[in-house]
């Protein structure tokens, strides 16, 4: 019965921690229909909002766990431009593979802010992420289809949202 009661208590406890820091974080996307390349496939536009909802999720995870409590975070993808291209002129069995290579890096323009618990600016800006040494950085075997977006992004979240930087 007592343990029951500790798990209830804890459970609850935990559920209100993970539900304050879900509201901590919010990550929009401007116009992701017309972003320089967010699809899997050649032309096709379906993917794009699995790819925003991943993203999303992404971002809220890394920056929850960066963010001081009480703080709450803004961020605005206003492009993303992924790792690869399609090369159409490879031959007709390859105009949906992304081919990727150090020659097509992955890009995002973002901007955020970030506010305490008395809704004061911390701190604000534009980004405009790269990783040219994108090829080094990822393992090989990872199959993610937004790992390099992914990375360049924890990358930012990881320079950008020092603790020292934030208070």
């Amino acid at each position: 019965m007592k343990t029951s009661k500790l798990y209830i208590i804890l459970g609850l406890t935990l559920g209100c921690i993970s539900a304050s820091a879900a509201n901590a974080v919010a990550v929009n996307f401007v116009d992701s229909d017309k972003f320089t390349d967010f699809t899997a496939t050649s032309g096709v536009r379906s993917t794009s909002a699995s790819f925003v909802k991943e993203l999303s999720k992404f971002i809220s995870r890394k920056m929850e766990d960066r963010l001081p409590p009480g703080f709450r975070a803004e961020v605005v993808i206003t492009d993303v431009d992924m790792a690869g291209e399609f090369e159409p002129w490879r031959s007709s069995g390859f105009d949906d593979v992304r081919i990727v290579k150090d020659l097509y890096p992955p890009r995002i323009n973002l901007s955020f802010r970030v506010v305490d618990e008395a809704g004061e600016l911390v701190i604000q800006g534009d980004r405009k992420l790269r990783d040219l040494n994108f090829m080094y950085s990822v393992r090989p075997l990872n199959s993610d289809l937004l790992r390099y977006e992914k990375t360049i992004l924890s990358d930012w979240i990881r320079r950008e949202f020092r603790e020292s930087a934030l208070t």
